[in-house]
């Protein structure tokens, strides 16, 4: 067996970097590309922390709509996608690359499958001795996806996954909704992906009164805020990491978009990031602050709400005391999110009048304001991924400003990657910013 010491050692290097399901895809490939697949499993499970998943198989991969449609217990549709529309420039103060470009929705439903395999942290249903793949026409392509992010697949071929998996039972449960995935412990994916499928399951007639199955992972302020989100008698069951279940009747709702599993990081050279259809967010953001409505009356006192980042997050604001001084000077309160509860965070938003966010999940945050709330983006110049959320925030009734500045160059983890660069930490000009906002509170 060839050595892989070096494997290893650099396996233990990139975990405090990337994190394990980032750092694990480096591993895996050069793992299989050394022994083959099948000596691959044996030596990959320990160092990778893989509890019971000592089988191996390589499965055929399905587009979850096509098991839906054929062979579910129900198929309920409330759009077909497919509708493709072009999203104009944004409103930019300063610098930035965004050009019109076309995006298309994806197909809308709720499906109900027999027998279906799950583990917390993981993306695939195990169907039939099939993997079902939420994609639809060629996403996982354009986005050059890395399937093997997910804990459970080894190694990826065209149309079929070797999945790592126990050959012994699971726990048994009759029915549930699936609300679990590898990107559940991200609060920006709940706001962006697993709410919206939750939105779309309800729009659809989804009943409620079973388990909804989410990860251990997820955001306290998440799991805190579901149950004001379901059904009267909808119990949450949290799922540990790759912890095991067997449900004989699992529910389940596409993404509002492709998220992917992990986009390829190999070449500079056609970097893609699909965007979301806006008309179908914007949608299932009301419905879902519909179901929320009796948690978002409180009044706050605060008409001027600036959602602040907290130093030494990634693609950070590198002068944000210069920044937070220029915002308190007009008049507006800083606040971190992740302080409050997600429905406090929701009803700060909605109780103010003009909002303020850098670039992320705090500028989501913003969706759910009422309408006519004037928001304020700030960001890096790279805008051109940013067409979505300002066509949603036009479809929501949200007049739409971003404020873009240079790139930190000088930061270590600064990158001129295409896809990664959007990323990059910057800076926000003070006297810019001062002028903007004297401009734009007056208007």
């Amino acid at each position: 067996m060839p050595d892989i010491a070096d494997l290893l050692d650099q396996l233990r290097r990139d975990i405090p970097l990337y994190g394990h399901l980032m750092a694990s895809i480096g591993f895996k490939r050069e793992l299989v590309a050394r022994l083959g697949v099948q000596q691959a499993h044996a030596v990959v499970r320990e160092p990778l922390q893989l509890p019971d998943m000592e089988r191996l198989r390589r499965l055929p991969v399905t587009p979850l709509r096509e098991a839906a449609r054929t062979q579910g217990r129900c198929y309920h549709e409330l759009w077909p996608g497919g509708k493709t529309a072009t999203l104009p420039r944004m409103q930019v103060v300063g610098e930035g690359d965004d050009q019109p470009c076309p995006v298309t929705d994806r197909a809308g439903y709720l499906t109900c499958l027999e027998d279906v395999a799950v583990r917390g942290r993981s993306e695939l249903l195990l169907w039939r001795d099939q993997v079902l793949h939420d994609v639809e026409s060629d996403e996982a392509s354009r986005t050059h996806d890395q399937f093997i992010f997910d804990a459970q697949v080894l190694h990826a071929e065209a149309d079929h996954w070797w999945v790592m998996d126990s050959a012994e039972p699971a726990p048994v449960i009759e029915e549930a909704f699936w609300l679990g995935g590898h990107h559940a412990h991200d609060f920006g994916h709940w706001l962006s992906e697993y709410l919206p499928k939750l939105a779309t399951a309800r729009l659809a007639g989804w009943p409620g009164g079973m388990p909804v199955l989410v990860d251990a992972s997820a955001p306290a302020t998440v799991r805190e805020a579901l149950p004001a989100l379901l059904p009267p008698d909808t119990p949450l069951r949290v799922l540990p990491y790759l912890g095991r279940l067997r449900v004989k009747r699992l529910w389940c709702a596409p993404n509002v978009s492709y998220p992917g599993f992990c986009p390829s990081l190999a070449s500079n050279t056609d970097a893609v990031r699909l965007l979301t259809a806006p008309w179908r967010m914007a949608r299932l953001i009301q419905s879902t602050a519909e179901a929320a409505d009796q948690a978002l009356s409180q009044p706050t006192g605060i008409d001027r709400l600036y959602l602040a980042r907290r130093p030494g997050r990634h693609k950070a604001i590198v002068n944000h005391e210069a920044v937070d001084a220029v915002l308190a000077r007009h008049g507006f309160v800083r606040v971190l999110p992740e302080e409050h509860t997600l429905l406090a965070q929701w009803n700060l938003v909605r109780q103010a009048r003009w909002i303020v966010a850098p670039e992320g999940s705090n500028a989501l945050l913003g969706f759910f304001a009422q309408a006519g709330t004037r928001m304020a983006l700030l960001t890096s110049p790279y805008t051109q991924p940013l067409l979505d959320l300002s066509a949603t925030a036009t479809a929501l009734n949200l007049p739409f400003t971003v404020v873009t500045g240079p790139c930190a160059t000088d930061s270590p983890h600064h990158t001129e990657h295409p896809f990664w660069r959007f990323w990059n930490d910057y800076r926000i000009d003070p006297s810019a910013l001062d002028r903007f906002l004297s401009d734009w509170l007056g208007a």
